[in-house]
């Protein structure tokens, strides 16, 4: 799976934006406001599978999601692919038709084509997460296919995936490595209430630390973990600053098993962050920058660039790379 083009227009404070085959595992690194957010968002708006008129709803209305000083324009997003071409373009008049992206995607599913399947396989893998932000979810999944924006059924989906000897050996690892004095992860339902409980055991320690008890870091990790993990084929997974409550070392870490599973499973992994820790361990093809100018959100990439042996990092913070800064 490669996607060759990612061409979005007239999405909130995207004018017009193209970003050229992106590499699979992906950093977008700017300031607060810039629009980071937005080119996520703009994924999952026309990514998501409602009607247009419903979408648009959800996402705050016409106004909210058209660039605010050309209301006149239609919003349009287009996907280069390896296996296929695909646009969009999302109108808020009458008499414009447009194929939403969930009726193709379902037509390709549907297909007996094998071809046609992986294409919507892709299209059906994409989520985008921000662990623990209720605030920000549009729709809630309650289920233990896959996460939430929010991450808020962890337990259901980890109970799932624990099921699997083998994926529970491999989450039992990383853990390890990431968590102090780590020992085991359960997810206990009670005969009663039939509710999950997330349970993380620590070696030397007999009871149990509940979910409550569990750390913002710990927490984190077993989401990122788990949205890793959920599926077996290739996903498509955009997640906000993922590393809040890491420390730099888990962070360094975090990266490497990102950049693994887009080279090992195929995944598309994008992330968006201030952190200079997971800054620090990026090459020039993973990073893009993001500024806001004239109110527009503009991009920047390096692939193939050499910054004469500065960390990406360095080249960041020191504005070499002439743009992205964190303030």
């Amino acid at each position: 799976m490669k996607i060759k083009k990612l061409h979005i227009k007239n999405f909130k404070s995207i004018a017009d934006l193209e970003i050229i085959e992106p590499n699979p595992f992906t950093v977008f690194v700017g300031p607060n406001g810039s629009g980071k957010s937005n080119i996520f968002e703009a994924l999952e708006f026309f990514i998501n599978p409602l009607p247009i008129e419903d979408k648009v709803h959800l996402f705050g209305g016409k106004d909210e999601i058209n660039k605010r000083d050309i209301s006149d324009k239609e919003c349009q997003i287009e996907i280069i692919h390896e296996l296929f071409d695909f646009s969009e373009s999302t109108s808020f008049y009458p008499n414009t038709k447009t194929i939403p992206w969930g009726e193709l995607n379902d037509l390709f599913r549907n297909s007996s084509d094998e071809e046609g399947k992986a294409k919507g396989n892709f299209l059906y893998s994409f989520r985008r997460l921000f662990i623990k932000n209720l605030e920000k979810q549009k729709i809630n999944f309650s289920d233990s296919y896959k996460l939430s924006f929010s991450g808020n059924n962890l337990e259901k989906v980890l109970k799932r995936i624990l099921l699997d000897e083998t994926k529970k050996g491999e989450i039992s690892e990383w853990l390890d490595l990431f968590i102090p004095g780590f020992e085991r992860v359960e997810v206990a339902t009670s005969d009663l209430s039939n509710t999950d409980t997330l349970l993380i055991y620590e070696k030397g320690i007999k009871k149990p630390f509940p979910k409550n008890l569990i750390s913002d870091g710990t927490y984190n990790i077993l989401a990122l973990l788990t949205a890793i993990f959920q599926s077996d084929e290739p996903q498509f997974l955009c997640i906000e600053e993922p590393e809040n409550g890491l420390t730099p070392d888990v962070i360094k870490e975090m990266v490497n098993f990102f950049r693994n599973a887009c080279e090992e499973k195929g995944h598309y992994i994008w992330l968006n962050t201030h952190s200079q820790s997971l800054v620090s361990q990026l090459s020039s093809d993973e990073i893009i920058t993001v500024n806001k100018i004239k109110g527009e959100t503009k991009i920047k990439q390096f692939k193939g660039e050499d910054f004469n042996g500065l960390s990406m990092d360095e080249a960041w913070l020191t504005n070499t790379l002439g743009g992205g800064l964190p303030w």
